[in-house]
């Protein structure tokens, strides 16, 4: 028999895959050049949606972990990308072990998240001492960051954004050093890691000196 709700949950996927496939390359691009990962890393990309673009940007790590919290698109994934492993979920009760990450990404997800400062403790959780945290997200002060805001208040998500500032400190309100906060054409990258222990810092990585109308390339 067939299942008229599957097949119109795959053809509403492969739709929204197509619409990510547009300026994918340069996204690919950034996340290749920001997110430094290594061929020993596990990775854990929150929001992770059906691993379109995380399959290619995290290709030489370990380990793949999305954790997404919609059904479809986990079912979708674990169909279509069974290399990588899919955890259904919400970042505000990550069901996996404290430690375990050497990388936690969120990808223009953070703005969803229903409860962000849970969220921020959960993937600080999970992430390994000397681990790295990556958040990328849209200045909502900026041309991009405006529309996005409004399109988003048309569906009611509920979505919440941040100057990249703003959400810096939130991040060291939580515990967590921020590293580098760079500025790209199509967002924001925070890279963080867990505050080192009394009498111990981490290396600043070097300031990127840009201004707002970056983002409007």
């Amino acid at each position: 028999m067939i299942n008229i709700e599957e097949l119109y949950n795959k053809f509403v996927i492969k739709l929204q895959e197509s619409f990510l496939t547009v300026g994918s390359k340069k996204r690919i691009q950034l996340m290749l050049h920001y997110i430094d990962i290594g061929p020993s890393d596990v990775l854990l990309d929150v929001g992770g949606n059906t691993g379109k673009i995380t399959e290619v940007y995290a290709r030489d790590c370990k380990e793949i972990v999305i954790l997404e919290p919609k059904h479809a698109l986990v079912e979708y994934g674990r169909t279509y990308r069974p290399h990588i492993k899919f955890i259904e979920g919400g970042v505000e009760n990550i069901p996996l072990p404290s430690e375990h990450f050497d990388r936690v990404v969120a990808s223009a997800s953070f703005h969803h998240f229903p409860n962000q400062d849970k969220g921020l403790e959960e993937m600080k959780r999970v992430l390994k001492p000397d681990g790295k945290m990556s958040i990328v997200e849209i200045d909502p002060n900026t041309g991009r960051g405006k529309r996005l805001k409004i399109c988003e208040r048309i569906l009611h998500t509920g979505a919440k954004f941040y100057e990249p500032l703003e959400l810096k400190k939130k991040m060291e309100d939580h515990g967590l050093e921020v590293l580098s906060v760079k500025y790209t054409s199509l967002g924001y990258f925070l890279t963080a890691v867990k505050e080192p222990g009394p009498g111990k810092s981490q290396a600043k990585e070097a300031p990127t000196a840009t201004g707002p109308n970056v983002f409007e390339t």
